[in-house]
């Protein structure tokens, strides 16, 4: 038996659903980067190494994806470094191991509204993933708490497919 899994697409970038902050989010351990300006595996760019150690926040990283605490993904998105299509895995629990999805979520590629890719609600549920974004053209969302996607649509617009 399968959980049922949300998604759509919003009026929205990864930036301003982070910045709505703690009444918007889900309570999570753990934020992973695994796309930052359209640019796969981030942790292992030097400027972003810089940026980050300049800005005084504090990631860890795996397998290139950025591994972030709450309280830094908030100084993260305060600085500007979401800058558009990035992605963002929001997950209950700290895992120093973290294994992205294999595949890309931005909504420059996809379009969470005609549907999501092979294997994402699996994966979402195998690691824990309680809400999975990625922008571009709007911005694609995927979780499987129906009380998320009540807030999000009712902060941002939904775009029909």
């Amino acid at each position: 038996m399968t959980e049922r899994l949300f998604h759509g697409r919003l009026a929205a970038t990864v930036g301003e659903v982070v910045d709505a902050g703690i009444d918007l989010l889900p309570d999570f351990e753990l934020a992973a980067i695994p796309v930052l300006d359209n640019a796969e595996r981030p942790g292992e760019w030097p400027a972003v190494r810089r940026r980050l150690r300049a800005e005084g926040i504090r990631a860890d990283q795996h397998r290139g994806a950025l591994l972030l605490p709450p309280g830094e993904l908030d100084q993260f998105s305060s600085v500007g470094m979401f800058a558009g299509n990035d992605e963002l895995y929001l997950c209950a629990e700290w895992n120093d191991e973290f294994e992205s999805f294999p595949g890309r979520i931005t909504s420059d590629l996809l379009d969470f509204t005609e549907g999501t890719p092979l294997g994402l609600e699996e994966w979402m549920i195998d690691t824990g993933c309680l809400l999975a974004l990625g922008d571009g053209n709007g911005l694609n969302y995927a979780t499987l708490d129906a009380s998320l996607v009540e807030r999000l649509r009712s902060r941002f617009k939904p775009i029909r497919g």
